[in-house]
């Protein structure tokens, strides 16, 4: 099993007004409660806003609540900021948090985060702008759930069908950006929210370019069209030039995925644990990062990340172990064929 190691680059010659990303297929729906794919949620991640998140260091923030506390094990009260704007004018207050609870646990939408919500017991508006949540039973999860992004209330509760409603391509959020151009497969393009109440956002406009071919995209970046992207191990190691590298600052970082080899154990011969474990003895986890990433990539002993509470620093991976193998192999029935 290995960890990759992606190369992550930042240009030092971003404009000022115009900041070029890429994506590689098209949003969906820009609902964020409807949202399942990846480049939706990239996109309504700009527009909308949520109670909670978390600050760089994994912190749990304030972001449309101004504060929050719990007055019992199973209350939660929310204060929420005052002055902050959807993107068309309207006050955001609690009637708007009140909705999306009530939308996002309704069967009028098809939506997957609706678990978040399970032991969520009722949710009320004390005044315009403090919000009750009562919980069925204490809930370790309390205040993640409100991570979730809030939705207008003054837009979408008139709306019959919200799954096919046209807000769901022009959306309005109290995000740091405003949807000014949305087309299937083109350009998307986004406008800094002047109004955003956590301050205007230093680069006016952010512009994805439709790209499904990854391909394209290292033309682009080649080309100094795109802001930030990212490369292959082999990009790194043998197609990118001086005039690359000193146009680019480039950043190497830990991805969030692994690579792994998986048994079909539908097939006798992987059935046998003594032979799943042989395999593993065989390889040689090292050699095959050094011949396929490069060098670009770490041995890992599970699915996950390194320094988070999930990763099990003593559990270490296999060596390679050639004679061992070979005699797991011979107890698990399987002999090796002899070269002619």
């Amino acid at each position: 099993m290995k960890k990759l190691i992606l190369a992550i680059f930042l240009t030092l010659n971003i404009s000022a007004s115009t900041l070029h990303l890429s994506i590689s297929s098209n949003p969906s729906k820009l609902n964020p409660l409807i949202a399942t794919d990846s480049a939706s949620s990239q996109i309504a991640g700009w527009i909308f806003d949520s109670l909670l998140a978390y600050d760089k260091d994994g912190n749990i923030e304030p972001r449309l609540a101004e504060s929050y506390r719990f007055i019992d094990k199973n209350t939660l009260i929310f204060k929420l900021r005052k002055g902050v704007k959807w993107s068309d004018g309207a006050d955001f207050n609690a009637e708007d948090v009140v909705f999306t609870y009530d939308l996002i646990t309704s069967p009028k939408i098809f939506t997957p985060y609706s678990s978040e919500f399970r032991f969520v017991k009722s949710v009320k508006a004390i005044d315009d702008f403090t919000v009750e949540v009562k919980y069925k039973e204490p809930y370790f999860k309390a205040l993640e759930t409100w991570m979730t992004d809030i939705v207008p209330s003054h837009i979408l509760k008139n709306e019959k069908d919200i799954m096919t409603s046209s807000f769901n391509q022009k959306p309005v959020g109290t995000g740091s950006y405003i949807l000014q151009k949305f087309e299937v497969s083109k350009d998307i393009k986004l406008k800094a929210n002047r109004n955003y109440f956590r301050s205007a956002p230093k680069i006016e406009n952010v512009v994805y370019h439709f790209m499904p071919d990854p391909g394209t995209e290292f033309l682009m970046l080649k080309t100094h069209k795109l802001d930030v992207g990212a490369l292959t191990p082999l990009q790194i190691q043998r197609q990118i030039d001086d005039d690359f590298r000193s146009y680019y600052d480039i950043y190497e970082k830990i991805s969030q995925s692994y690579t792994y080899m998986g048994f079909n154990l539908k097939k006798k011969k992987f059935q046998n644990p003594k032979v799943r474990e042989a395999l593993s003895l065989a390889i040689d986890r090292k050699e095959l990062i050094d011949i396929l990433f490069f060098g670009h990539g770490k041995v890992c002993n599970g699915p996950f990340m390194p320094k988070t509470f999930a990763y099990n620093e003593t559990i270490k991976a296999p060596k390679r172990d050639i004679k061992k193998a070979k005699r797991l192999f011979k107890r698990g029935g399987l002999r090796q064929k002899k070269s002619a």
